[in-house]
């Protein structure tokens, strides 16, 4: 064999070996997924335009991969017997091709803006908003998408924080002693928790046009408790964070 055939052969072993060395590193990695909880009740005025923004921040995220995974659901109601809806499940337009030019991925970022937002106009507004459940399943949502310990997953809760269906977490928004039990706290290793748009509250909800329930005055005293109360609810508390708002369509660094 001439020494061009060996150096040919050599170059072409070290080729293989390293394509397989990526695809095993690549198997082996950590996979991050996100999910969104919309919140259709009446009285959080976020409405659609919070989904996308938290969708466009999720496109952002420098821990997503093209084999991530935005699971989209809705709160429930009486007709789901306050189960969340899943309203889709999408793989995350991010690809690894180089050649890909900018405007094949806008593209394909603005299809994935367009069906949640259809999903999202889908959802009829709601007297109730079972936030606790809607988190516990997007939670289990994600781990059985295989977050875990170590991962770097994100949940985007949207919401106002007006639990009014699970009693002991309304009870506890109430009342500034802090007293009264609470649900025990959900798993959330290797899950970031972000409640976004408690500042969106219409401070009242409506059924069929009429107002069936109105909330107490804000003041700084009553958010405070409200993310204490939220907060306490989580394993890994220090995962949790709060956003007066969601983010708006347009404001990420996407377009």
């Amino acid at each position: 064999m001439s020494k061009a055939s060996v150096l040919v052969l050599l170059a072409c072993v070290s080729a293989a070996a390293f394509v397989g060395w990526r695809v095993q590193a690549m198997s082996g990695a950590t996979v991050n997924h996100f999910a969104i909880l919309e919140d259709p009740s009446t009285s959080y005025t976020g409405e659609c335009e919070a989904a996308i923004g938290s969708a466009e921040e999720v496109l952002r995220s420098p821990g997503a991969s093209p084999r991530s995974k935005l699971i989209f659901l809705a709160l429930g109601d009486g007709l789901t017997a306050n189960e969340p809806r899943e309203l889709g499940k999408y793989d995350l337009p991010i690809s690894r091709k180089v050649i890909e030019g900018g405007r094949t991925k806008e593209r394909h970022e603005a299809a994935l803006l367009e069906k949640i937002s259809r999903a999202c106009r889908s959802v009829r507004s709601t007297s109730t908003s079972p936030i606790f459940l809607g988190v516990k399943q997007a939670l289990a949502d994600l781990k059985a998408a295989g977050c875990a310990k170590g991962s770097g997953c994100k949940l985007w809760v949207n919401s106002d924080l007006e639990e009014n269906v699970e009693p002991s977490i309304r009870i506890r928004l109430g009342r500034a002693d802090g007293r009264g039990s609470l649900p025990a706290a959900l798993d959330n290793e290797g899950i970031g928790v972000t409640f976004c748009g408690y500042a969106s509250t219409a401070g009242r909800v409506l059924d069929s046009g009429n107002e069936i329930r109105r909330f107490g005055a804000r003041n700084p005293e009553h958010e405070d408790r409200m993310q204490n109360v939220w907060r306490s609810l989580f394993v890994n508390a220090e995962r949790v964070t709060f956003e007066p708002y969601c983010p708006k369509p347009g404001t990420s660094t996407l377009y």
